[in-house]
């Protein structure tokens, strides 16, 4: 090979390392976005499959909360399941006897598994979303057959909205965040009859009372928003961080984002700490316990506690789990069932700790919400009335109440069966 042929040579490797430097990171880009869109596209799929399986089981008569654990289990080997990563609507009503609109009356939006966390929560439009069942109900249906095709019927399904990480980091651009929050719909007509859950629930041990009324802006009564100098937690809320919030509604009438200030005081006050049990001492250990993620209510496993007299004659160890004060042998939280005061909570540094780290993980409890009608009596007992789900916003052990913003009624578990 002369030096011409040897310097051409040269030269051409040259150009082709040049070429392949310039087209490689386009390639990769290319090949990144093509990985990036499949992911998008099969989460989507994923996403819509739960919400697919989860209406399927409700209109079968699945109630709330065996939607979520069905929707939940169907993406378990596939996607994340953090309550951070998604927020989950159950969607229920019945079309007018016209077949023209939704009655509102039967209109349910409930707000199931997730902590407000993801990325479009704060865009769902309810009344868009109602507009859609209808106007799906009513596609390819001409307007003289409402009636006799649409009208009457009765429906459930599921919103769901799950975010995504972008493999390129696309999610952290202002204008591309919304392609990360994948969404998930479906909803049926059900046929099947409403199935009586009597399962008992499990809680944490605070009850509110059934005549609560939510707060007033600071200042104004009857139940102002506290100083923000009272709060026991880091970080209070102030009251204009509650948009959806409507002051003085009683709290049988609460919708989501209404917020309840309730006092401690047994006999007195509309709030109260509880224990599960008789065989449990009264104290702000058995707080703390009761408080500990997630929960002990339903707990009947030996831990070597001692106390004055066993809990239930089922077990040969005392238990932390709820035992029915007049029924050793009911261990089953339902409606009209009756609960145990705690007497012997103090401003504890372990109960302030418990309650700081639901209020910073934004965890959503079910609480007991009990009969105030029935009062308490000297005997330190509270009626259930009901089990509703909230997010603790705020504390005050000194002063002796909590902030709690309302999130649902929970029918799910805890209901009486129907009689025959």
């Amino acid at each position: 090979m002369n030096h011409n042929q040897h310097t051409q040579s040269r030269q051409e490797k040259g150009q082709s390392l040049v070429e392949v430097a310039l087209f490689l990171p386009v390639f990769l880009i290319i090949l990144a976005g093509l990985i990036e869109v499949s992911q998008l596209v099969i989460t989507q799929n994923r996403v819509s499959q739960a919400a697919r399986i989860a209406s399927r089981f409700g209109a079968g008569g699945g109630q709330d909360e065996g939607m979520v654990i069905v929707a939940m289990n169907s993406i378990t080997q596939t996607l994340g399941m953090s309550p951070e990563e998604w927020d989950l609507w159950v969607v229920r009503g019945r079309v007018n006897a016209a077949g023209t609109a939704i009655d509102d009356s039967t209109w349910q939006f409930n707000h199931v598994y997730g902590i407000s966390n993801t990325v479009s929560f704060g865009s769902i439009d309810e009344n868009a979303i109602k507009a859609r069942v209808l106007a799906e109900l009513k596609r390819n249906v001409s307007p003289s057959d409402y009636q006799a095709v649409v009208g009457g019927i009765q429906f459930v399904g599921m919103y769901a909205l799950h975010d995504v990480n972008s493999i390129l980091g696309l999610e952290a651009l202002p204008f591309l965040q919304g392609l990360y929050t994948i969404r998930g719909f479906s909803f049926m007509r059900q046929t099947g009859l409403t199935v009586v859950q009597t399962n008992g629930c499990d809680a944490f041990p605070i009850a509110i009372s059934h005549l609560a009324r939510s707060v007033t802006p600071p200042g104004q009564p009857p139940n102002p928003y506290p100083p923000s100098n009272q709060f026991q937690n880091p970080n209070p809320p102030a009251y204009t961080s509650f948009p959806n919030h409507r002051p003085d509604i009683p709290i049988v009438q609460a919708r989501e984002g209404d917020v309840y200030l309730a006092y401690e005081g047994f006999g007195s006050g509309n709030f109260g700490w509880l224990t599960w049990n008789l065989g449990r001492t009264s104290s702000a250990t058995t707080l703390v316990q009761g408080l500990t993620w997630p929960g002990n209510s339903k707990d009947y496993t030996n831990h070597g506690d001692t106390s004055i007299y066993p809990a239930t004659p089922l077990y040969p160890h005392i238990v932390r789990g709820y035992v029915n004060p007049y029924d050793s042998g009911d261990l089953e939280m339902h409606v009209g069932d009756w609960l145990v005061a705690n007497t012997g909570v103090s401003n504890a540094i372990e109960v302030r700790n418990r309650l700081n780290e639901h209020i910073q993980r934004g965890r959503q409890l079910r609480l007991i919400v009990w009969d105030d009608s029935t009062g308490t009596g000297s005997n330190g007992r509270y009626r259930i009335y009901g089990f509703a789900v909230f997010k603790i916003r705020g504390y005050s052990l000194q002063h002796g109440w909590i902030l709690a913003e309302f999130m649902r009624w929970d029918t799910s578990c805890g209901q009486q069966p129907a009689l025959p």
